[in-house]
Parts: structure tokens; C-alpha cells; sequence
């Protein structure tokens, strides 16, 4: 279960290294760079045997990486999981976001987090699994926990700003994808759903598509993936809707280094904005 790092982070100098550890459902992943050095990005990716449970298998990795536990100059914790809103700033409260939680999940997890949106006037309120918080909140030192949705909403809404036609990004993850839309810069939609099939892609795709209002010979779709599945439904889709394309990866962020281009967009994302 043991993974390298690059020779050059050490705990000796690891305050000028910005670290992000990504929790999804069947593993973690991270990520390291040193914002004054360039090419220093890396990243790494590990499975989790799925007969034991999550928290098991992640106490197990920590306990076996020294590295995870160094001071950064920023560490993120940065949690995958659909079950979140965004909630206005104007109506948001501390001390209700439990409540807001619970009012738009049925099974809400144990821990209810939130991060601002500065940029949107709102927040984005998120559960996690209350063990696995309190592991990594004793584990890491002063972690910024941070839902998946909140980098990738940040670096979507630049994008569009200078941009006539309005967009749809859609990102598809293993059995969940997000689907977001803006216009110039206007936060239309966004959400995650979770898909079996190809089919279930297409439907939430077109489905959001026409909801939003969005024009089919105008508008642009984003679509950010495997090659093999994103090439599959996008023949489909051209059948509906004109303009579709590959999601970019910014341009600066491969001024990072090589690796950036390996890593989920969530990170690549949460590089790029700093927030």
C-alpha cells in the first residue's frame, strides 16, 4: 500500500509545499506543489480494498505515509460525494445548515459541513461521514475541508465570463457526474447525480439541458472524462446539440508540471483558484 513522493518534499521543507488529499468512496488520491517552483506538481492515486471498511483502509494508509502528516504551507481535504446544496448567503445560517442538509437528503451524513462561494454570494453545504472528519481533523494539521463541487464552480464561472453562449460542464466520476451551467459568468444549475449507464448519462445531460433553457445550436457543452466513455456518448449527443468539446484543462495549469494533466479536475481546479 505504499506510495513515493518526490525526493525534493521533505519534512524539513515542506512549509512551502501546498498539499490536497482527495476522499472518494473507493479510495484517495493527492496532490503537492510548491507555488514558488515550477514543474513541482505531483500526484499520486490509491485503491481501497472494498471489503473492508473506508475508515480501516484510511487509517491504515495515514499510519503508513509519514509524509501525510508534515506541516504545509496549506493542506485540503477534499471530500467527493453528491450529497450537498447551495444554499444563498443571504439565507444561510450556522446554525441551520444541519437543517438544510436533512431538508435535501433523507439519510444525511452525521457531519455537516460548509464552504463560501464567495464569488456567488452562497455556500455550498455538504455532508461527510463524522469518523472519517474526525480522523483526518486529529490526523492533519489545520486541514481546509473542501466538497469537490467548490473548486470546480470557482474555475467554471471565470471561464465563462467573457463567453456569449452559455455553457454546460459536466464531469463524469465513477457511477456519479456533475452537471453545471452558466451564463456569463451566472451560476443556471448545478447538481450530482448518480448513473449505471451510458443511458442515464445522455438522459441527465438532455434532460438538464432543456430545463435550463439551453440552445441547442448555440450553446456549448463541456464534457470532462474517460476518453473511452466520453467519446461514446458525445456521438449520441451530436445528434442534439451542435457544440460539444472536450473540457480544457487551464492553460496555466500546466505550468505546475507534467503530472497535472493525471489528476482529477476537482484538484487540477483547486490548484488553479487557490482558494
Amino acid at each position: 500500500m505504499a506510495i513515493s513522493i518526490p525526493d525534493t518534499l521533505t519534512a524539513d521543507n515542506s512549509g512551502k509545499y501546498i498539499m490536497s488529499i482527495r476522499l472518494r468512496s473507493d479510495g484517495l488520491s493527492f496532490s503537492g506543489y510548491c507555488p514558488s517552483e515550477s514543474e513541482s506538481f505531483f500526484y499520486r492515486n490509491m485503491e481501497f480494498d472494498r471489503t473492508k471498511p473506508y475508515i480501516s483502509s484510511l487509517k491504515e494508509f495515514f499510519f503508513g505515509h509519514e509524509f501525510l502528516t508534515y506541516s504545509y504551507k496549506r493542506t485540503n481535504l477534499v471530500y467527493v460525494t453528491l450529497q450537498y446544496t447551495v444554499v444563498p448567503e443571504e439565507v444561510f445560517t450556522e446554525k441551520q445548515k444541519n437543517d438544510l442538509l436533512s431538508f435535501t437528503f433523507s439519510a444525511p451524513e452525521n457531519k455537516c459541513l460548509h464552504n463560501l462561494l464567495a464569488r456567488e454570494a452562497a455556500e455550498v453545504v455538504f455532508g461527510m461521514d463524522e469518523e472519517v472528519y474526525e480522523f483526518c481533523s486529529r490526523s492533519l494539521i489545520n486541514p481546509s475541508f473542501v466538497h469537490h463541487i467548490t473548486p470546480q464552480l470557482a474555475l467554471w464561472k471565470q471561464q465563462s465570463r467573457t463567453l456569449i453562449p452559455r455553457q454546460m460542464y459536466v464531469v463524469l466520476h465513477r457511477k456519479m457526474m456533475d452537471v453545471v451551467c452558466f451564463a456569463q459568468g451566472r451560476l443556471l444549475f448545478v447538481n450530482t447525480f448518480e448513473y449505471d449507464k451510458p443511458d442515464d448519462i445522455l438522459y441527465y445531460i438532455l434532460y438538464v439541458w432543456k430545463q435550463v433553457g439551453m440552445d441547442q445550436e448555440k450553446d456549448q457543452l463541456h464534457i470532462y472524462g474517460g476518453v473511452s466513455l466520453r467519446n461514446s456518448i458525445t456521438t449520441t449527443l451530436r445528434n442534439y446539440i451542435q457544440y460539444i468539446s472536450p473540457a480544457e484543462i487551464p492553460s496555466d495549469a500546466y505550468l505546475l508540471g507534467a503530472e497535472v494533466v493525471q489528476a482529477p479536475l476537482d484538484l487540477i481546479a483547486l490548484s488553479v483558484c487557490e482558494l
